[in-house]
């Protein structure tokens, strides 16, 4: 059942106004779901609407029987106008209002996260903010509910630049004291089932929102803090590397910045790596999609790299142009099949027929093409068919974690 627009429950909206004497409001902002629209056509951001409509009136359920929730019709807004108390009484203070739209906010954020994963990589906005009028006799109840939206609005929007605040210095925080953990996921030889490497995937601080890798760079995205992030993160892939213990091939993404890092260029490196690795055991994944601006520039560094024992390998190929122009420009040893081309790939013959394209590719490069994100037997065996030699994926193992209780050292991979 689709939610009224404040239009069509007006009068009851100035009912609560005038038998309180003043009103209210929750405001809930999720204008970040437009670029679902833009992205991916209204079909899917209206079937997303009414997806998130039940979760919204959940909020109202949970909240005063007698709430009236309503919808913005040209927007991506909801307000939550506010009954009677459940003791009974009509006050309402600063206090109680903060607290019902942290509420508010922390039940919508992570169901509202789930709903968008099939379109979104990080989790997109829940902006919440609250207001109240006090009932004036003079002006009339539709002004004096305007006033209360304006104010929620500010609300919200103060609220929102107090958590990018928070944000910005919680990631400075992580970052400096390295409160970043990598877990490592096995990539096997498919017909054989051997461990052939490993790939470290970075983790922010454990318990928080921060510990997914999505909301992690999402977050150091926002805050221009991403190669900053990367470099913590690759330094502490190699300690980590040292506890997990296993033998072999390390394979740890990074972003084509990483090449022009001074501090990670010429043998210096070197002393990042510690005892048990060297640079012929690391593989550095370049993960950036877009088209990398200045190719000389980046295969005159990727080379000094590639000097010391260092090999590179190209990330998500077949999302898009960029990975296969990198990969046959730069050399790189290894070429990692989009996931999206993996699901179901038994399926979809345009899935098949990318693949072979890009081992053709890799045939002429000399590269190892990995498929990533295999899930099912049936994947397996389709990529195995059609000739992709290693993969990695759920199906043979999720990420391990190296400090976990009980934990013990992956086996020792296949030379």
């Amino acid at each position: 059942m689709k939610l009224p627009t404040y239009r069509e429950v007006e009068s009851g909206v100035g009912a609560i106004l005038r038998e309180q004497s003043g009103i209210g409001a929750v405001l809930i902002d999720l204008g970040s779901l437009a670029r679902i629209e833009r992205s991916f056509g209204e079909k899917a951001y209206q079937a997303l609407r009414e997806q998130i409509e039940p979760v919204l009136t959940e909020v109202k359920d949970r909240v005063r029987e007698g709430d009236l929730l309503v919808r913005d019709p040209d927007g991506d807004r909801f307000v939550l106008f506010l009954s009677r108390r459940r003791d009974g009484r009509n006050a309402l203070s600063a206090k109680d209002l903060q607290k019902l739209a942290d509420r508010v906010e922390d039940h919508l954020r992570p169901r509202v996260a789930r709903l968008t994963m099939p379109y979104l990589r990080e989790r997109p906005a829940v902006d919440v903010g609250y207001g109240f009028v006090i009932h004036s006799p003079l002006e009339s109840d539709d002004r004096q509910v305007q006033r209360v939206i304006e104010e929620c609005r500010a609300s919200a929007e103060l609220r929102r630049q107090i958590r990018e605040r928070d944000e910005h210095e919680g990631l400075i925080e992580i970052i400096h004291n390295r409160q970043l953990w990598t877990a490592f996921q096995p990539i096997v030889e498919l017909e054989t089932r051997r461990v052939v490497g490993h790939e470290g995937l970075s983790r922010g601080p454990r318990g928080t929102e921060l510990e997914s890798p999505g909301a992690l760079f999402g977050a150091a995205g926002r805050h221009s803090l991403t190669e900053e992030l990367e470099r913590a993160c690759r330094r502490q892939a190699f300690v980590d590397w040292e506890v997990f213990g296993a033998a072999g091939r390390l394979f740890i993404n990074t972003v084509p910045a990483t090449v022009r890092d001074t501090s990670f260029l010429g043998r210096g490196v070197l002393d990042y790596l510690g005892p048990r690795l060297s640079p012929r055991d690391v593989t550095l994944e370049i993960t950036e999609q877009r088209v990398i601006e200045n190719l000389n520039l980046y295969r005159e560094a990727m080379h000094s790299f590639m000097d010391l024992g260092f090999s590179f390998a190209i990330d998500d190929v077949g999302a898009g142009y960029s990975g296969l122009e990198t990969m046959a420009t730069l050399g790189a040893a290894y070429l990692k099949i989009d996931m999206a081309l993996v699901r179901d790939v038994h399926h979809k013959r345009v899935s098949q027929q990318v693949v072979k394209a890009i081992l053709d590719m890799g045939a002429g490069a000399d590269a190892v093409v990995i498929a990533e994100g295999i899930e099912t037997q049936e994947e397996s065996e389709a990529l195995v068919g059609l000739g992709v030699r290693w993969g990695q994926g759920y199906f043979f193992g999720r990420p391990q974690d190296p400090y976990a209780p009980g934990f013990r050292p992956a086996p020792r991979p296949a030379t």
